[in-house]
């Protein structure tokens, strides 16, 4: 069995491989669409509204507690 020979880079390869490899979904049309995925406007209000009430339930019963210190 013959052994294969060796490739040896010209030029013209070791320019293409020194440039870093690209993306080639990046340029097409229906990719244009992506990007970050954020939270709906609908669950930010939920969680800002969550985040309240724990607050609230905080304030109220750190407010009980040094009431009950008081008496």
């Amino acid at each position: 069995m013959a052994k294969r020979k060796r490739h040896t880079p010209n030029a013209e390869n070791t320019l293409r491989s020194r440039s870093a490899p690209r993306n080639p979904y990046v340029s097409h049309p229906l990719m244009r669409k992506g990007g970050v995925h954020e939270k709906p406007k609908k669950a930010q209000r939920a969680s800002a509204r969550r985040e309240t009430k724990q607050l609230v339930r905080d304030w109220q019963s750190a407010f009980h507690q040094l009431i009950s210190n008081l008496q």
